[in-house]
């Protein structure tokens, strides 16, 4: 994705995804996931010089769905609120 003029990679570093990364030109922040419903966590690890931008960029990411980026994501997403909006009829 392109924010802000700079080119930037989302990716899962884990199998669960729950561990990810958001990488640019050298920066690279972690971010780790922990906890369920409300004690959700996360803990952003940071190699590199980043801005306030790129800090942002990864906070937000990481509080969004972001299922959606990819196209397999995007068909699980799609059939799922189908199934949901099939829910309100019963």
């Amino acid at each position: 994705m392109e924010v802000a003029g700079r080119e930037y990679r989302y990716l899962a570093t884990s199998a669960r995804h729950r561990d990810r990364a958001l990488v640019w030109n050298g920066v690279e922040i972690r971010i780790r996931r922990h906890g369920s419903g409300a004690r959700k966590k996360a803990a952003f690890t940071v190699l590199g010089l980043a801005d306030a931008t790129d800090l942002v960029l990864a906070a937000v990411l990481c509080g969004v769905n972001t299922r959606n980026l990819t196209r397999g994501g995007a068909v699980r997403a799609f059939f799922g609120r189908s199934l949901q909006w099939l829910d309100v009829f019963q």
